[in-house]
């Protein structure tokens, strides 16, 4: 007579244990390893395909919205600095988010066979976009340097919104994978939504454009806007700090608590609607 093994989930949905954590880990950096082999494979430029794009938009946003707006040749240069820091960590939270957001309908056949921490997909999504946002910081880096605004200060304080930016763009690719699980149409309307949502925020212009009153209180439950702007005082040092931002980062950090819970919370009941 064969043995059965049965395997459950013992973790309550509300907390993980240690192990789980540690098998997290090991899995998302797996999976990012597998993801970055698979997105390399047959292509001329590979990863300098990391430097073309963030380099293409600073380039073409900057000429265009440049002229749209008319800016003089000091007015320009700032605005290509207020683009250029901003960029790398729009592009990682989008690129989290957008994939994120399906790593568990891109992976139904592995997540309704397999136990194990539903959030390592998002996670590996997380970390190939890292490669991305470091190797565009750097060219970042260089250009400041180039230009002579570059600043010692930027080695500690770059990690620090590249840290929020991750836990924001976790936040919503956990809830948005938690949702699309049961309501699939999310996936279809996130692209529009994500560029929409680059526009509302001041990754191109800085949030001192949009005063904390009435309806322009919304614009503030952003998370991108704190994300934005903490990359211009990370590179450049700008004081661009007000009361307003925090509710940009508190909704960053409570999309993240609300995020993981939800997707521990799907992952009870997931095999009812990816069967």
């Amino acid at each position: 007579m064969n043995d059965v093994r049965e395997v459950s989930a013992h973790d309550p949905w509300w907390k993980a244990s240690r192990a789980s954590l540690r098998q997290g880990r090991s899995l998302a950096l797996a999976f990012a390893r597998r993801d970055l082999q698979l997105r390399y494979t047959q292509t001329r430029l590979g990863w300098l395909w990391a430097v073309v794009q963030p380099v293409a938009l600073i380039a073409a946003l900057t000429v265009v919205l440049g002229r749209v707006f008319g800016l003089p040749p000091d007015g320009l240069r700032q605005f290509g600095l207020n683009l250029a820091v901003a960029l790398p960590g729009w592009i990682w939270f989008q690129f989290t988010v957008s994939q994120g957001a399906q790593s568990l309908i891109a992976n139904q056949a592995l997540v309704s066979k397999s136990a194990f921490p539903r959030s390592a997909l998002a996670n590996a999504k997380a970390l190939v976009g890292f490669v991305d946002y470091a190797v565009g910081s750097s060219v970042v880096l260089l250009g400041l340097v180039l230009a002579g605004a570059a600043q010692t200060s930027a080695l500690v304080r770059v990690p620090l919104a590249a840290a929020y930016t991750a836990m924001a763009a976790l936040g919503w690719a956990y809830l948005l994978a938690a949702v699309s699980v049961r309501r699939r149409d999310v996936l279809a309307v996130l692209p529009m939504l994500l560029q929409i949502l680059f526009f509302v925020s001041p990754v191109a212009l800085p949030s001192a454009n949009f005063e904390p009153k009435g309806w322009g209180l919304l614009y503030w439950f952003n998370p991108a806007v704190a994300m934005a702007d903490a990359y211009r005082w990370a590179w450049l040092g700008w004081d661009v700090w007000q009361p307003a931002h925090a509710l940009s980062f508190a909704s960053g950090g409570l999309s993240f608590a609300a995020g993981i819970l939800a997707l521990r919370w799907r992952a009870r009941r997931l095999n009812e609607f990816l069967g």
